[in-house]
């Protein structure tokens, strides 16, 4: 398969250490960082058909690096002036059908064949957690993992903290009908996922942007020969989350509980994977609409940032309920279905989308029909609130452990 491995930039936020050298010939554990991308090319029997873009000053440490090996790169000469975007455009006509693209800044560990095997065919894009939000291009995607938002690094509001990779799988037909000028590869992306299918590929391998200084400086420091864990936490909203209300229609009647608001500041230096599941029966019973529940869960996110620098990542929400009887209640949503807790439907959709690992979930909620979901889908760690405990634990026969907040934050060091 054809590799665009993209080194236009001229790394000016790294100077003076990439003033005359491509970002990724810097060094980390003694070797080049090129050399640990390639490394993992190679792993994957990527390499062979390698296009590497880079500007005229850095040209000669490509030629360097590949003088004595068997395969040699084609290497394209490109102006920095046209972005990423733009020089994708420019040279779209050698490019396969279908290819994978690579920004240079990016170190990398994951699994190439599990990601091209996703969704095969389709164009795609890694993304994981960002911890530097502010700086990234982030997203939102439905429960089919399709792209269906994307915020600008400009933007100053984000209410996603799940952020494009800079790795692509990508069909060369998103490029149609766009004229040379210069943009970036995440507004061609933009561009495209109203007309096009675009997915994301959630991964918690191993990826570290380090196109500043002092994200360079953290890299030099991780060790990367342990396998990388991404903390992730599924949290229940009525009485876990916010005081348990009968059906709130609007933000003004949601209230966060201060215990689950002082775990959630502590959580964040872990910067988790977090996804609310919630049974939400008014939408059946007509008491809410999907729309006003939305904008309930967006707003209660800005809110979360603002009190916490943390938000939830991804809301799945069961609108069903079987029971007929209400005035303005919505048929279609009138089933028994296997998604409405204690069933676990849910669970194994966001397991699907986010690629979990069981062993490294915290499945949080104040009932016992959140614990058996996480109990069915194999989930080790099934914390069931009781806040009339002080700082024992409870470990039920069924296998899930009942402590209040301070208790499990004591825990999750």
């Amino acid at each position: 398969m054809q590799v665009i491995f993209q080194s236009g930039g001229l790394g000016t936020r790294l100077y003076p250490e990439t003033l005359n050298k491509p970002k990724c010939f810097l060094k980390v554990n003694s070797k080049t960082i090129f050399s640990h991308q390639y490394a993992e090319l190679i792993k994957y029997n990527l390499h062979k058909k390698l296009i590497i873009i880079t500007n005229k000053n850095h040209k000669n440490y490509f030629i360097s690096f590949f003088k004595n090996k068997k395969n040699k790169p084609k290497i394209i000469i490109e102006d920095p002036i046209w972005g990423s975007g733009g020089s994708m455009i420019k040279n779209i006509n050698i490019f396969e059908k279908k290819f994978i693209l690579i920004y240079s800044d990016i170190f990398f560990k994951i699994n190439f064949k599990k990601f091209i095997n996703f969704k095969r065919g389709d164009s795609k894009i890694i993304c994981h957690k960002s911890n530097h939000v502010f700086d990234s291009d982030t997203i939102f995607f439905d429960k089919n993992n399709r792209i269906t938002k994307i915020f600008s690094k400009k933007e100053k509001i984000k209410l996603s903290n799940i952020s494009l990779s800079g790795i692509y799988f990508l069909n060369k037909n998103i490029f149609n009908k766009l004229r040379l000028k210069k943009i970036d590869m995440a507004n061609i992306i933009k561009k495209n996922i109203k007309n096009k299918v675009i997915y994301s590929y959630y991964s918690s391998e191993e990826f570290f942007d380090f196109g500043t200084k002092k994200r360079l400086k953290k890299l030099k420091k991780e060790k990367f020969n342990k396998k990388n864990k991404k903390l992730t936490f599924i949290i229940d909203r009525d009485g876990t989350m916010i005081e348990e209300k009968k059906y709130p229609n609007s933000i003004e009647k949601i209230k966060f509980l201060n215990d689950f608001l002082l775990f959630f500041k502590h959580i964040k230096k872990f910067n988790p994977l977090i996804i609310c599941i919630t049974n939400q029966s008014a939408i059946s019973k007509g008491f809410i609409t999907f729309n006003q529940l939305y904008k309930i869960h967006k707003s209660l996110n800005f809110k979360l940032q603002n009190k916490t620098k943390l938000n939830i990542d991804a809301f799945y929400i069961c609108p069903h309920y079987p029971e007929k009887g209400f005035k303005n209640e919505i048929k279609k949503y009138k089933i028994k279905c296997s998604c409405r807790k204690p069933q676990n439907l849910l669970f194994k959709q966001a397991n699907k989308n986010y690629n979990l690992d069981s062993s490294i979930i915290y499945n949080i909620g104040n009932n016992v029909s959140d614990m058996l979901p996480g109990i069915k889908s194999n989930i080790k760690n099934n914390i069931l609130i009781n806040r009339s405990l002080k700082n024992n634990v409870i470990i039920n026969k069924s296998g899930y452990k009942e402590m209040n907040y301070l208790t499990l934050t004591n825990k999750i060091k």
